[in-house]
């Protein structure tokens, strides 16, 4: 294993792209170290003047969303491989040792009215942060709570046209902003162009299931990842996956689609990997899934055609104990089985 690498957070873009030169160039199990912005490039600072609605933010932190880091080139993957990316730590606060949330007064009207919106909007929230402790301002104090650090953008360059860091799509993965890809989590992305082209970004000291605001307690970070490529031989994946020692998931993520779609799309997905993780046919998985699955809603932002609604679609090991003797230790390898 090469020494540890560290990719700078001035190296950074609002998009997965193919044709973005590579930052770095690593071997499958390389450990990497990536620097991050939070999702408002740092520039949403206590100096910000007042950010009534949406476009004011825009203007100030200069009209994109999400930097993600320039990509990382991984030797050896071609199109229809999958990348296993090992989340191995999140220091947070790298940048700014703070995290900050912000509510328009145009969302707050489209999710309660204008009396709600008038009530709770426009709001920024600064809260401290010290290594796991987030000092956060409610009722007139700073509350300590504990940090449940999180990657909300991970993916891959997409074969065609370049693709938002802002939205996301089962080919290349993007902006999941899922809680459960944070330490010991292992994120499988297909990969569709020589080399993967990793990037991610979009790092959060909280964030409830949902983000319902559309904005969770976003924060700088120094993201610690392995990266590990999967040749499999089998089928091209069609949505990421997530893996930990608790369990392991599929994630739907048709961007501007329904909510069934995307949980029916994960369980889909799920059934092919309990599959081929123990030999089963493709009844028996889905009773497992129909009868010990669990959904989590990542997102659930927006209204309309401007909606955010990624799902993941889970179930966890304990469930499966009865059939470990069928397992293959094939496809759904976790951080914490790498390391051992």
């Amino acid at each position: 294993m090469h020494p540890s690498i560290r990719l700078p957070a001035s190296l950074y873009q609002y998009s997965f792209d193919a044709a973005t030169a590579p930052a770095a160039t690593v071997d499958s199990g390389d450990v990497l170290v990536v620097e991050t912005l939070d999702c408002f490039s740092n520039r949403l600072s206590a100096a910000a003047p007042a950010l009534r609605e949406e476009r004011d933010v825009l203007a100030h932190i200069g009209g994109r969303y999400n930097p993600v880091n320039q990509p990382i080139f991984v030797r050896g993957a071609e199109a229809g491989d999958r990348l296993a990316v090992d989340i191995l730590d999140i220091a947070l606060g790298g940048r700014a040792g703070l995290g900050v949330t912000h509510v328009a007064h145009d969302w707050a009207t489209a999710f309660g009215g204008s009396a709600f919106a008038d009530s709770v909007a426009p709001l920024t929230t600064f809260a401290r942060i010290d290594g796991e402790i987030v000092q956060l301002p409610i009722g007139g104090a700073r509350i300590e709570f504990t940090a449940k650090p999180m990657i909300g953008t991970i993916g891959t360059a997409p074969s065609g046209a370049p693709a938002s860091s802002l939205l996301y799509h089962p080919s290349h993965g993007g902006n999941l902003d899922c809680p459960h890809i944070r330490p010991g989590a292992t994120v499988v992305l297909p990969v569709n162009v020589p080399g993967a082209l990793l990037s991610l970004g979009d790092v959060h000291a909280l964030m409830g299931d949902g983000e319902v605001t559309g904005t969770a307690l976003e924060t700088s970070a120094d993201v610690k990842i392995r990266v590990r490529l999967q040749k499999t031989g089998e089928t091209a994946l069609t949505n990421p996956r997530v893996i930990d020692a608790d369990g392991l998931g599929a994630i739907g993520c048709a961007s501007r689609t329904n909510l069934q779609d995307n949980i029916a799309a994960a369980a889909r997905d799920l059934v092919r990997l309990l599959q081929n993780e123990f030999a089963l046919g493709a009844a028996d998985a889905l009773q497992l899934v129909n009868l010990f699955g669990k959904i989590t809603i990542n997102q659930a932002v927006g209204h309309g055609s401007q909606r955010w609604l990624s799902v993941l679609v889970r179930i966890l090991w304990s469930d499966l104990s009865p059939l470990e003797s069928r397992r293959r230790h094939g496809e759904a390898t976790s951080c914490r089985e790498a390391v051992a």
